[in-house]
């Protein structure tokens, strides 16, 4: 799971400055090492993510011996000792295991029950007598809502009503109902230099759900492809008839938009991409060549292609041959037709929505999309197909049946090849979404 936490704030550090015949008291003594304290807090933050370092494992265990009749139940566990780091930096140090028993009760409906451990600043408890050392120490706690910024997730697990009999889980990826769940906890890990989140725009119809899927697919590749990267694996939903999800728009770096949504924009829909254009982001459009009025074409093509297959080492069908190569090469010309007046159409509308005036689209060697993060001296293949993609300013235009390669499509039987192909160019257009976004916000 990938989760976005947010940078530290750009507010200046105090620092004692001492000099000969400086007075040190408590409060100055106090004020040095709170300098070094944020200092160091601060540079963890802006380098790296919070979550667990090590340990902190959690195990369900009988009801100890030594707790009263009434708490004897199956709602124990055991928290294994460990070490977290929290948003701002600070060591959750935890130095044995501590047992801890779960009092959420659900009531008619399950609820969702987590697990979680924070910091505590000892100079903000109450001390009985005043000690020259104290010990920095932690909290353990359950909630019902999703864990606050400077809280560290154990666990989670969903208590089902009645009696509650917490189990381990016969299968640690598919956790039932009173299992423990440790799926979710995050790790400490460095903090990527972007993040990239998407939005499609509704359609108000099941093919939303579908491309919904398609995309989270690509953003849960991000993590093992470009680490560098990572992508928020939740996919907005802008309904763009609706002028109060603008400021949701904007939020996002890349809007995703079918072909046919996109020729058929209104005037004040137009406006608000004009806008969304202006402040950095990037309009993915995708046709589906098999949903156009050359659909029986690429039907056409793709069996020339199979029959060329199958007369590719008889010598005696060579007059048979070379007639199949002549029809291939007749239908490859008329399908570059079919597509050359589809480019034209998206691109006047991409002039009107983009400031990029005089761009043909086509992508050159040296573009972001074919080199950033990775190279691609052709595009991807899908189903022997190469996906065709053009670019003015914050426009993408996809022909091809690329997303659908992001995940595991139920339709389509795809080689791993083509699926790691098509991931990795879906993150060069991610690449090129986030880098825009940060480079024209620099200049805002």
């Amino acid at each position: 799971m990938n989760q976005h936490f947010p940078r530290p704030e750009p507010l200046p550090l105090n620092r004692l400055f001492v000099e000969d015949g400086l007075l040190l008291n408590a409060e100055r003594w106090q004020c040095a090492h709170t300098y070094h304290r944020q200092r160091q807090n601060l540079h963890y933050q802006s380098l790296n993510q919070p979550g667990i370092v090590c340990g902190l494992g959690v195990s369900v265990i009988p009801a100890p011996d030594d707790i009263a009749a009434q708490y004897r139940d199956g709602r124990w566990i055991k928290i294994q000792s460990g070490i977290a780091i929290d948003l701002v930096g600070n060591l959750i140090i935890v130095p044995e295991p501590m047992e801890f028993r779960i009092a959420s009760e659900a009531k008619e409906q399950p609820i969702l029950v987590y697990i979680v451990i924070s910091h505590v600043d000892p100079e903000k408890l109450h001390r009985k007598e005043p000690k020259c050392q104290i010990q920095e120490t932690f909290r353990i706690n359950e909630k019902i809502s999703y864990p606050d910024d400077l809280e560290v997730e154990l666990c989670r697990i969903i208590l089902m009503s009645g009696t509650v009999q917490l189990s381990q889980p016969n299968h640690v990826f598919f956790p039932s109902e009173n299992q423990v769940d440790l799926r979710y906890r995050q790790q400490v890990t460095a903090r990527p230099q972007g993040i990239v989140r998407i939005a499609i725009a509704a359609q108000n119809s099941p093919a939303d759900s579908v491309i919904s899927a398609y995309l989270s697919g690509l953003l849960q590749s991000v993590a093992a492809l470009y680490p560098a990267m990572r992508g928020i694996e939740e996919v907005g939903q802008v309904n763009l008839e609706v002028g109060g999800q603008r400021d949701l728009l904007l939020d996002h770096d890349l809007l995703y938009i079918t072909y046919q949504q996109f020729i058929t924009l209104t005037e004040a829909e137009l406006e608000i991409l004009k806008e969304y254009d202006r402040t950095g982001g990037v309009i993915l459009v995708e046709l589906d060549p098999t949903t156009t009025d050359f659909k029986e074409l690429i039907y056409v093509q793709k069996k020339l292609q199979r029959t060329l297959l199958n007369f590719e080492d008889d010598n005696e069908m060579a007059g048979i041959r070379q007639q199949l190569e002549r029809e291939l090469i007749e239908t490859q010309k008329s399908i570059d037709k079919q597509i050359e007046k589809i480019n034209s159409q998206v691109q006047q509308l991409a002039r009107q929505i983009s400031s990029y005036q005089k761009e043909s689209g086509v992508i050159f060697r040296e573009h972001p999309l074919r080199n950033q993060p990775f190279l691609f001296g052709q595009f991807p293949l899908v189903e022997s197909q190469e996906v065709k993609i053009f670019n003015w300013g914050g426009i993408v235009f996809v022909i091809g049946n690329m997303s659908p390669a992001w995940g595991l499509c139920k339709s389509l039987s795809l080689p791993r090849e083509t699926i790691r192909n098509a991931q990795e160019m879906g993150i060069n257009i991610l690449h090129f979404a986030a880098r825009r976004r940060q480079l024209m916000q620099l200049q805002l």
